[in-house]
């Protein structure tokens, strides 16, 4: 706690015992040790007490970072998701274009078969006439 070695431990004790006469020394020894040991338990506490609370902004500075990290990601998914949609519903229209494309030109065809067919018919029955 402060810096003394065994030398300044010796003229302090010295001093006390002068000062404080030999018949209370051992019970005014005994508060000192006392209120050291409770200002030890004093500082200890106060050290864990601020240690718990470095960690807990630690944690909280951690955690605002975790959920803007998340955030992001809750947008790239959404985002993703967006162009995903997007994407099969223009694969959507195009497949159903095509689709109505390829049945219109089978019934033209059809049709044009159809033109085909009684031209044929037209000219066979002339032919017979």
């Amino acid at each position: 706690m402060f810096d003394a070695g065994l030398t300044e431990m010796m003229v302090i004790a010295v001093i006390a015992l002068l000062v404080i006469g030999p018949e209370r020394l051992p019970e005014v020894a005994s508060k000192v040790g006392g209120w050291i040991g409770k200002a030890k338990a004093f500082i200890s506490t106060t050290k864990a007490d601020i240690e718990r609370e470095f960690e807990a902004s630690e944690m909280k500075s951690l955690l605002t970072e975790q959920q803007k990290e998340l955030e992001e990601l809750r947008q790239m998914v959404s985002s993703t998701q967006d162009d995903l949609r997007s994407n099969v519903d223009e694969a959507k229209t195009l497949f159903e274009n095509n689709i109505h494309s390829s049945i219109e030109d089978a019934k033209s065809l059809d049709n044009e078969d159809k033109d085909i067919d009684s031209k044929q018919a037209k000219n066979e029955n002339k032919k017979s006439d």
